[in-house]
């Protein structure tokens, strides 16, 4: 597998770092674009990757606004989700000059799933998306409480948006393989912080994505952790139901954290990634 990184045009004309993970060698099958999760960075997709890349797939990520090597200013902030959603189509655009004819796919996790559903909501010809534990609603494991950090979120995101909140994940509920939540827990590069404007912007988009998950028409599987207690499952499943696609899967693995493409049994669900991305080539 080879990574190469470099950087892109984002909106505002803003150089957004990115990375891309390759085949040694062979055809290239299609071309995926992997989104994050919050408080984290694009070094987190490498796993997924690695399987990928030997099935013929190359995958592209950049880390989002607010976020390590793109944090700016105020790192844990990102001023509206309409901003990630043009970094998203203007990376995409970066990405079809080097794929020619070949497809390319979306897949984002957590908060890159919703970030994923969002963008799939508005462009109905993209070719498939693949989404894992969706963040829709507000994290339930915070620092300060649900229902106080939505209150203050919602009230300081008008008065001030920049406003720093504290935004503890708990990493031991994120995954069960020892090997990677060590690495996990020893990043430097996580951010643990999230500014009020997002925090809003996270509530508000959530709450517009399942409002409006029946207009989602492209194919989509949506997979989801049967333990996750980061993210509701419900909600997951309650936007899966109410898509209208006529091409839809959903899978819900017993027993599984948060981070499906991280735990122990994780081949299960690449394989399951694999199949359905053969079917839509």
């Amino acid at each position: 597998m080879k990574n190469e990184t470099g950087y892109f045009e984002g909106r505002g004309l803003k150089k957004l770092f990115y990375q891309c993970w390759l085949p040694d060698d062979g055809e290239i099958k299609a071309y995926i674009i992997a989104i994050h999760g919050w408080g984290t960075h694009s070094d987190r997709l490498k796993t997924p990757a690695e399987y990928f890349t030997e099935k013929g797939y190359v995958i592209y990520s950049f880390d989002l606004r607010g976020h390590w090597r793109n944090a700016g200013d105020i790192p844990g902030h990102i001023e509206s989700m309409d901003h990630i959603q043009k970094d998203t189509l203007l990376f995409m655009d970066f990405i079809r000059e080097i794929a020619k004819d070949k497809k390319i796919f979306l897949m984002g996790h957590s908060f890159g799933g919703l970030a994923s559903l969002i963008f799939a909501l508005h462009h109905p010809a993209l070719p498939g998306v693949l989404v894992s534990s969706p963040l829709l609603g507000m994290f339930l494991k915070l620092s300060m409480g649900k229902k106080v950090i939505k209150s203050l979120s919602n009230t300081l995101g008008k008065l001030a948006p920049n406003k720093i909140l504290e935004n503890i994940i708990d990493q031991n509920q994120l995954t069960s393989d020892l090997k990677i939540l060590r690495h996990h827990i020893s990043d430097k590069h996580k951010i643990e912080v999230i500014s009020a404007k997002s925090a809003t912007e996270i509530d508000k988009f959530s709450r517009w994505a399942l409002e409006n998950s029946s207009n989602l028409l492209c194919p989509i599987l949506l997979m989801q952790g049967g333990d996750d207690k980061i993210v509701d499952k419900d909600k997951t499943r309650e936007f899966f139901e109410q898509v209208r696609s006529k091409d839809k899967t959903y899978r819900e693995y017993d027993g599984f954290l948060h981070e499906l493409w991280n735990e122990k049994g994780r081949a299960q669900v690449y394989q399951d990634m694999y199949v359905w991305l053969e079917k839509h080539l």
